[in-house]
C-alpha cells in the first residue's frame, strides 16, 4: 500500500483517511516531522483547543461533552466529522477514565496541523486526535478527528535489518500473543516467500456468541482489499480492448445521471481515486441498505453527492469511483459484476474461498465482525447494524488469507493480466501519503523494495494484502475486528521481508 493500507478501506471517508496519514508520523517516523521533547501543547491557538479537548474529557460528563464540543468546531468541519468527533469525544469522557497527554507532533508537510496523542488512564488505550484551527476563528477547530491507535512500543523491539526466517516467525508469534493480551486480537497472520508458507496462525473466535476458535479455513470480510479485484478486471477488459485507461464514463455507462461530470471523468482517473467523486457510505444509503445490492443501485446515490474536486486535480479516497468501475465491468463485459470476478479473477487464480454475500445470506465459515462502541470502550459489539448490505466494486466481500496470497501469486506471475499490462498499472502513480496510488493498488518503498497492495477496514473488518515485490514474498492478515490499527502488524513484517533483498544471502 501507499502509506499504510487503511488509506484503502471500505468505509466512510470521515476521520479515517486523513488522520491517518498523521498516525504514520508516529508508528511510520517521517522525515520533516518533529515531536516535542516533552509532549508538551504549544501556546498557539490549535494547541490551546488541544489543551481544552482533553481538560473537557477530564471533567465532562458524555452529555456535557456532547453540548460542549460542537461550539468548537466551525462551519470548514463537515457534517459527518462532526458527528463521528462528537461521538468519540463522547465516548472518551464516558470510557477512559480521564486521559493524559502521551505524544505532541507537528509536520511541516501540513502546516497548521497539530497531531496530538492521549493515554486513557482506565485502559491504557491511546487515542490520537488530529486538529487544525480555523484561520479566520482561531478558537474553532477546522479540522477535528480522533481514531484509536496501537501504542509505537508494541514494535520497538522490532528489528530494522533482515532477521532469519525462524527469528521473523517468533517475532510474529510473540505479537500475535501481545495483541490477543492488550487488544484481544481476533483473525490470522500468513506469510510466504518464494511460495513457501514461513508463518500461519490464527487467534480469537469467529463468533463469540458460542466461543467458536478461528482457524485457516474462517473467512473473513475484507473491505476494500476487494478494489483491487475490481482494478484487475479493468486491466483484463483494457487488455481484451474492450475499453482504454482513458475511456470516459459518459462512454461507458450512459445511463449515469450526472452527464456533464461523466464526460470530464475516465476509468484511469478512478482507478486512481482523482476522479473528484464523493462517497457512498452516508447516511441515506445506511437507510436502505437492502436496496443496494449492484453496482447499477448505486448510480443515483454517485451522482447525487457532493464533488470533492474537479477530475484529475487532487487525490480523494472516494468508494463511488469503484462502485462505477463495477458498472463499467457490467456494461464492457455483459457479465454481472459478482459473476465477472468469479470467472476471471477468483478462478483462474486459484480462490475457491472468497467471494461477494448478502447480509441476509448464510455464508459457510464466515466469521462474525466486532466493533468496540466508542473510542476507548473494551465492550464489543457484532457489526450487522454497521456494514454495507452486500459486497461490491468498492470492497465488503469476504476471503481468507490463503486464497489472497494465491491471488497475489496469480498476479505477480502473470495470470491474471499480462507483464506489460501490471507495469502500466503501476506507472504514472499518484501521491498519497508517503508512497504513491497506483491503478487500484497503494505502492510504498521500504529497504528499496515495492510494497504493494491494499487494505480493508470497517466496523467488524481489519485486513491488509502486502506484496513484497522485489522479495517475491507476501504477507496476508485477516481480522473481524475493526477498525483496529492491528494492520500495523503486517506492514512491520513486509518491512522485514523487504529487507531481505539487501542481504547478500539469505539466512533460512
Amino acid at each position: 500500500m501507499n502509506f499504510p493500507n487503511p488509506l484503502n478501506t471500505f468505509a466512510r471517508r470521515t476521520p479515517l483517511v486523513s488522520a491517518l496519514l498523521a498516525l504514520g508520523a508516529f508508528l511510520y517516523p517521517l522525515s520533516g516531522v518533529a515531536a516535542t521533547a516533552a509532549a508538551t501543547l504549544p501556546t498557539t491557538p490549535v494547541g490551546q483547543l488541544g489543551a481544552q479537548l482533553i481538560r473537557h474529557i477530564n471533567t465532562d460528563s458524555p452529555a456535557q461533552m456532547q453540548r460542549w464540543v460542537p461550539s468548537v468546531l466551525s462551519a470548514a468541519v463537515p457534517q459527518d466529522d462532526k458527528a463521528d468527533f462528537v461521538a468519540n469525544l463522547g465516548s472518551a469522557a464516558r470510557d477512559s477514565g480521564g486521559v493524559d497527554l502521551f505524544d505532541v507532533r507537528t509536520d511541516p508537510h501540513q502546516p497548521g496541523l497539530l497531531e496530538i496523542v492521549v493515554k486513557a488512564r482506565r485502559t491504557g488505550q491511546l487515542g490520537l486526535f488530529f486538529i487544525s484551527a480555523d484561520p479566520a476563528q482561531p478558537s474553532q477547530l477546522a479540522q477535528a478527528h480522533l481514531v484509536p491507535m496501537d501504542n509505537p512500543a508494541l514494535y520497538a523491539d522490532w528489528p530494522q535489518k533482515a532477521v532469519s526466517h525462524t527469528e521473523l516467525a517468533r517475532l510474529i508469534h510473540s505479537t500475535l500473543d501481545r495483541l490477543v493480551r492488550t487488544e484481544d486480537f481476533s483473525g490470522c497472520v500468513t506469510v510466504t516467500d518464494h511460495a513457501q508458507t514461513l508463518f500461519d496462525e490464527c487467534r480469537g473466535h469467529a463468533d463469540r456468541r458460542f466461543s467458536v476458535p478461528i482457524d485457516q479455513q474462517t473467512v473473513f470480510h475484507i473491505g476494500s482489499i476487494g478494489k483491487t479485484f475490481t482494478a484487475v478486471a479493468i486491466a483484463q477488459l483494457v487488455e481484451a480492448g474492450k475499453l482504454s485507461w482513458d475511456s470516459t464514463v459518459a462512454q461507458l455507462v450512459p445511463e449515469y445521471p450526472d452527464h456533464d461530470a461523466a464526460k470530464k471523468i475516465t476509468v484511469w482517473q478512478l482507478l486512481h481515486n482523482t476522479s473528484g467523486l464523493g462517497d457512498i457510505i452516508v447516511p441515506e444509503y445506511f437507510g436502505n441498505r437492502e436496496h443496494f445490492i449492484d453496482p447499477v443501485d448505486y448510480l443515483d446515490l454517485i451522482a447525487r453527492q457532493p464533488k470533492v474536486s474537479e477530475p484529475g486535480k487532487e487525490w480523494n479516497y472516494s468508494n463511488a469511483g469503484f462502485m462505477l468501475l463495477g458498472r463499467i465491468v457490467e456494461n464492457v463485459s455483459h457479465e454481472d459484476y459478482d459473476g465477472y470476478i468469479q470467472r476471471h479473477v477468483f478462478a483462474p487464480a486459484g480462490m475457491h474461498a472468497s467471494g461477494f454475500d448478502r447480509l441476509d445470506e448464510i455464508t459457510s465459515k464466515l466469521s462474525v465482525g466486532y466493533y468496540h462502541d466508542g473510542m476507548f470502550s473494551s465492550t464489543w459489539k457484532m457489526d450487522w447494524s454497521k456494514i454495507q448490505f452486500k459486497g461490491g466494486p468498492a470492497g465488503g466481500g469476504y476471503s481468507n488469507n490463503a486464497d489472497l496470497l494465491r491471488f497475489a501469486d496469480a498476479l505477480r506471475n502473470g495470470r491474471l493480466v499480462k507483464p506489460a499490462t501490471l507495469a502500466k498499472m503501476f506507472a504514472d502513480e499518484v501521491p498519497a501519503g508517503p508512497g504513491g496510488e497506483a491503478a487500484g493498488f497503494g505502492d510504498r518503498l521500504s529497504h528499496g523494495s515495492p510494497i504493494r497492495g491494499h487494505g480493508g477496514g470497517i466496523e467488524g473488518t481489519t485486513a491488509d494484502l502486502l506484496m513484497v515485490w522485489n522479495a517475491d514474498a507476501a504477507v496476508s492478515m485477516t481480522s473481524n475486528e475493526g477498525q483496529s490499527q492491528t494492520w500495523m502488524l503486517a506492514e512491520n513484517i513486509a518491512d522485514l521481508l523487504a529487507a531481505e533483498v539487501e542481504k547478500p544471502t539469505k539466512t533460512q
